[in-house]
């Protein structure tokens, strides 16, 4: 711990170090970009004041002038001919063009405030917009006459005057700044060495700053690096840890669901056999402990999915009605022994009568409620409510689990919804329990995007209520979706059942053979690989952990031999019961999955 303080220290220091740096950066920057706008300045009023340019516009106008003038006595010296008019045509449009150029270059904006230079231009612009008329008509093919020859070469020789003028004086004026600009060239190279002076001061105690800061942020890397291995070390022994933990999750809960599937099949198989009371009260009491104990399991089970964010949702059109009816069915028996009577009060018109939710987790949410109610409840009422209403233009379905039983005291109240606890010891030893059951309903509530709450009072019972927002949907999508409700006669199929566990194999075929089906037998998955070659099966149940060969392998082995079983529906039936083993089960080819126990 000292040595992580001091590393926090060394950092902090660097960070008011860096502070402090970046704000000298900043001034010397803002400094940096005031000499720049000002060198900038000077660069464009240089730029501006060169008048290289420009001199050279009017040199290139002035003897455009003086070759239209040579063209001209080129005429009149030999006898008029088309070439030759078509050639002084020529000359008079370059120097249009020249003048063109001279009047809306820069060179103009630049010496708007010299009334000379604007007042050659604008002379010279128009003596020569005097000609067009009459060089347009040469161009449409008509020869020149002598007299207008004549004229024409008085107004050249007027023209060449007024260009040589502007010309003159331009390059006065060009001579004239040449003094100017050797001064702010001189003012320019003395700003920049100051520039550069500071540049090289600030850059020298930058790097020297910033070698002490390295050398600080170094030894504090260091430092964080070494922690960070420590922290690494403990981060993989705890991710072993509950790698481990998992795994011991998963194997006692094979273990325990395999003689599980075993009290409960054989339990099952004896409650359709002819016994005496006595003896069917016994077995009724084997059969509900085991359920009791296999809801301690998928307790544990749904609790370790959701501490490791592996809750999965399936959304489908649900008849609500008949789900309520279903789950109040199945709880109705606990609640007969407890002496309780149970309630389904749903409105006979609602517009949520079908939705779009997942049904097995609304199920088992309505389960642990009814469950906890019935079990906290003797000779009382416990109600199963729904109600519907809109929030903010949403359909919303509101779940009320009411019971007379003992209820809970604020004390209590703080506990609720905490893995692993109960209201107090005595709760615990007196009804049982893991804790695990309000927990779970909470993350599975939330999870479907809604809320849980709850209310009480001691000696007179407690409401547990949910509100889901919801979709509605129309009938015929929940019949579509409804398969396997006809009751029609199952047909007679031959099943290979792979079981290497001697009681789960004759709990399984006790129950296949209850069923009307042909069963064959194999022990392990090398026995069901030989079975399959060389007979044809219409099923194949397949455990997965078993001796010399796992399901999986003896899946695979299956498919890929393509013997008579090749394109047969291989279903997992096994005590594995988590998503990974499911995953492993598809990605082997397995048709479908069943966790025992079975019934």
């Amino acid at each position: 711990m000292i040595r992580v303080h001091r590393s926090g220290d060394v950092m902090r220091k660097a960070g008011s170090t860096t502070l402090i740096l970046q704000m000298l950066s900043a001034v010397l920057l803002f400094i940096l970009i005031v000499l720049f706008v000002d060198t900038s300045r000077q660069f464009r009023m240089l730029q501006d004041g060169v008048r290289e340019n420009a001199v050279w516009s009017v040199y290139q106008l002035d003897r455009e002038a003086r070759a239209l003038d040579y063209s001209l006595a080129e005429l009149r010296r030999q006898p008029p001919s088309r070439t030759l008019v078509d050639e002084l045509s020529l000359r008079y449009d370059i120097l249009y063009s020249r003048a063109e150029l001279v009047k809306d270059s820069k060179f103009g904006g630049y010496f708007t405030g010299d009334a000379k230079v604007t007042g050659l231009v604008a002379k010279i612009a128009s003596q020569v917009d005097r000609f067009t008329p009459l060089f347009d008509s040469y161009a449409q093919g008509r020869m020149p006459t002598a007299s207008e020859l004549e004229e024409l070469d008085q107004s050249l020789a007027a023209l060449a005057g007024t260009t040589e003028e502007l010309l003159i004086y331009t390059n006065m004026q060009f001579s004239a700044e040449r003094t100017d600009v050797r001064d702010t060239i001189l003012e320019l190279e003395r700003t920049s060495a100051i520039m550069l002076g500071l540049l090289m001061i600030s850059v020298v105690f930058l790097v020297m700053t910033l070698r002490r800061q390295l050398k600080s942020v170094r030894k504090a890397g260091l430092e964080l690096e070494g922690m960070a291995h420590r922290l690494t070390e403990a981060y993989e022994a705890a991710d072993a840890g509950n790698r481990a933990k998992s795994q011991f999750m998963a194997t006692m809960g094979h273990e325990i669901r395999t003689p599980l599937n075993a009290i409960l099949g054989m339990s099952e198989l004896l409650e359709f056999s002819e016994l005496p009371e006595d003896a069917l009260s016994s077995v009724k009491t084997i059969r509900s402990s085991g359920e009791a104990l296999l809801e301690v399991i998928n307790e544990i089970l749904d609790y370790s999915k959701i501490e490791h964010g592996k809750l999965e949702l399936e959304e489908r059109a649900v008849d609500i009605r008949t789900l309520a009816e279903t789950t109040v069915s199945i709880i109705r028996g606990r609640a007969d022994d407890h002496g309780n009577t149970v309630i389904l009060d749903i409105p006979d018109s609602l517009d949520a009568l079908y939705v779009r939710t997942d049904p097995t987790r609304l199920r088992q949410v309505l389960l642990n409620l009814l469950s906890n109610a019935v079990k906290f409840t003797s000779k009382g009422t416990v109600t199963l409510r729904l109600r519907e209403f809109y929030r903010q233009g949403k359909l919303m379905l509101r779940f009320e689990v009411e019971d007379t039983g003992i209820g809970i005291d604020e004390a209590g109240l703080a506990k609720l919804f905490k893995p692993f606890s109960q209201v107090d010891a005595s709760i615990s030893r007196k009804y049982g329990g893991t804790g695990l059951g309000l927990t779970i309903c909470k993350q599975i509530v939330e999870k479907l995007g809604g809320e849980l709450g709850m209310s009480s009072t001691v000696g007179v019972g407690s409401i547990f209520w949910f509100e889901l927002a919801v979709v509605a949907v129309g009938k015929d999508e929940v019949r579509r979706q409804a398969t396997g409700q006809d009751h029609a006669p199952l047909p007679r199929l031959r099943i290979l059942l792979v079981e290497d566990n001697r009681v789960n194999q004759l709990v399984a075929t006790r129950f296949l053979d209850r069923l009307g089906q042909e069963v064959v037998v194999a022990g392990d998955g090398a026995q069901a690989v030989s079975i399959a070659k060389e007979q044809a099966f219409d099923v194949i149940l397949m455990d997965m952990q078993m001796p010399v060969m796992d399901g999986i392998e003896a899946t695979r082995r299956i498919i890929a031999e393509g013997g008579h079983c090749a394109e047969t529906p291989i279903i997992a039936m096994t005590a594995n019961a988590s998503d990974d083993d499911r995953r492993r089960c598809i990605e082997a080819g397995m048709a479908g999955f069943e966790s025992k126990p079975v019934t």
